[in-house]
């Protein structure tokens, strides 16, 4: 038969009196204290405390505002009729109105070569999704006009189909444009035969005197031909341009060699033409006038 008691392995000892009636009792389990709940600081303190950088904000009216305020050009946000709804910092630089004032101007006031049935047609196109870009004349609150680039595009702000209104101002532009047209109608128009390289020799420009004077008809004729074959008999044919574009002014006389094979002498200048951002060499600059033997 199976015993109902478990033999112990160690021998059994008689406890004792006293020590059974004084048995400690085993400790009482000890439970942590639960953590002190945060402690407010005065709304004295919250202040004096130096300011974090808030965190970057995702929604999008945060970002729109942004974006308005980052933007170079002036910007106009106009609804679908053209009239002004929101406009960035820059408009107050470019057309002299607050944002107050601009707030639901017609955009026509401000761009008059616009009209409402070209503002119809920029829409259908900007509903293809295509971007709009216009020269147009625009006016300031003073009643003075400057030329702008203006790009249009779509945005749902307000309503669908709402628009903005990228201005550029390219006054700077045109007047540097305006003034190189003169120089190059002068260089056209000089006496003297002018003509213009690369680093390479290879010619870039030539005026009408310099056609005239070696005979040819047009300027096709010479462009990316080298400078040097303008005097191509002349024994010392290399040595003016080694030296312009060394950096030196060279002056003298060369033997030319007209499309006809026709002799002749030019008294010429040549000068180095330099990059005004990094000075370095990037062409040469000449001018020749015949030299006729009395």
């Amino acid at each position: 038969m199976f015993s109902l008691f478990k033999q112990s392995a160690e021998p059994t000892v008689p406890p004792s009196p006293v020590s059974a009636a004084k048995r400690p009792e085993p400790p009482a389990a000890v439970i942590a204290p639960p953590p002190p709940a945060p402690v407010e600081a005065p709304a004295s303190e919250l202040a004096a405390a130096p300011a974090r950088a808030p965190a970057f904000r995702q929604d999008h009216k945060s970002l729109y505002k942004q974006l308005l305020r980052g933007l170079y050009d002036a910007v106009l946000v106009t609804d679908p009729k053209g009239h002004v709804l929101d406009s960035n910092g820059r408009v107050q630089n470019a057309f002299q109105y607050d944002s107050a004032e601009i707030w639901d101007m017609d955009i026509f006031k401000l761009i008059p070569g616009l009209s409402p049935q070209l503002l119809e047609r920029v829409r259908q196109g900007l509903a293809e999704n295509r971007h709009v870009l216009i020269d147009a004349r625009c006016i300031r609150k003073d009643g003075s006009a400057f030329p702008a680039e203006v790009a249009i595009s779509s945005i749902d702000l307000i309503n669908e189909g709402d628009m903005v209104f990228s201005v550029r101002n390219v006054e700077r532009r045109k007047r540097q444009s305006q003034q190189l047209c003169r120089f190059q109608n002068a260089l056209s128009n000089d006496l003297s035969a002018v003509a213009v390289s690369d680093a390479a020799g290879q010619i870039s420009y030539v005026n009408r005197t310099l056609l005239t004077l070696w005979g040819y008809e047009k300027d096709e004729q010479l462009i990316g031909k080298p400078l040097s074959g303008l005097w191509t008999g002349d024994s010392q044919a290399d040595a003016p341009l080694r030296r312009a574009l060394a950096g030196e002014r060279w002056l003298g006389t060369l033997h030319a060699a007209a499309q006809d094979g026709r002799r002749f002498h030019v008294g010429a200048a040549m000068e180095a033409d330099r990059s005004q951002e990094t000075r370095e060499i990037v062409g040469l600059v000449c001018s020749f006038v015949e030299v006729r033997e009395s």
